[in-house]
């Protein structure tokens, strides 16, 4: 993620989304990077970052039918009717409760 972020064209922030993180992590993870480069120019530590490679994503179906039905935390009711798109109703219900 730290190189992808640092490709022509892309963005921490896009790139923070795509894999589901919040881009201030991604903003220190590529400040430690570019420390660790600079402590191995100065002395012969091996670098602190190792290139990793990540099995794809689980994708989840993202439509479903029926009815949703979820009693939350302060009163908040919500309630879902038809095709349901998991990651919109997801993002909903962290709104509610304040994530």
């Amino acid at each position: 993620m730290v190189t992808e972020a640092g490709e022509p064209g892309a963005t921490v922030s896009m790139v923070a989304r795509r894999h589901g993180i919040h881009s201030s992590l991604l903003f220190r993870w590529r400040r430690n990077a570019r420390a660790g480069e600079r402590a191995v120019t100065s002395s012969s530590a091996p670098p602190s970052f190792m290139p990793v490679a990540l099995p794809a994503p689980v994708d989840l179906p993202r439509h479903t039918s029926g009815t949703i039905k979820i009693d939350l935390a302060g009163g908040h009711r919500l309630r879902v009717e038809g095709p349901v798109d998991l990651i919109v109703l997801r993002s909903v219900i962290d709104a509610l409760v304040g994530r």
